[in-house]
């Protein structure tokens, strides 16, 4: 039986929590798990240091919401301001072995209602097309897709589907 997990904004006591997270995320999952296209062990380490998560905890425009479960990070989302009415979920981990649990749903639902606080009256999310399982997550929690395009991920191209929601 899965517990729920506790989620909260982060914190900059929060960093070594959240580097122990990537690093088990990154364990779990592995290189070839949809959402880490084009990451390597050194992308890990690179995004795991403590200055790196600093800068996404909370600069301006930027926040970062942890799912904690038995005193540990178990999942992130984090957010980006794009304008000033809209925002992006630019990223949403739960580690593997809880996946399915509603880690990820109350991830995403403290994004929302934190971006609907601040006034922002659109959120965006993006994924990569052969990773369905995202997309029917995103679109459970309420995105639609609206459009395909083309990124960079670590010098390959990789196409992806946007997907938003009218807050």
């Amino acid at each position: 039986m899965t517990r729920t997990a506790a989620v909260r904004e982060a914190t900059a006591e929060d960093v070594a929590a959240i580097a122990d997270f990537l690093h088990e995320a990154w364990r779990q999952a592995g290189p070839g798990a949809p959402g880490f296209a084009g990451a390597t062990e050194d992308v890990i380490v690179e995004i795991a240091a403590p200055e790196a998560i600093r800068a996404r905890i909370g600069g301006p425009g930027r926040s970062m919401f942890l799912a904690w479960q038995d005193d540990r990070v178990v999942g992130f989302a984090a957010t980006r301001r794009l304008t000033a009415a809209a925002i992006e979920l630019a990223g949403a981990v739960v580690l593997q072995s809880l996946i399915g649990g509603g880690v990820g749903s109350a991830l995403v639902q403290a994004a929302v209602e934190s971006a609907r606080t601040r006034g922002f009256r659109k959120m965006t999310v993006s994924t990569e097309i052969d990773n369905e399982r995202a997309l029917r997550f995103y679109e459970k929690c309420g995105f639609i897709v609206v459009g395909k395009s083309t990124t960079d991920a670590a010098g390959s191209d990789i196409e992806i589907w946007n997907l938003q929601m009218e807050l």
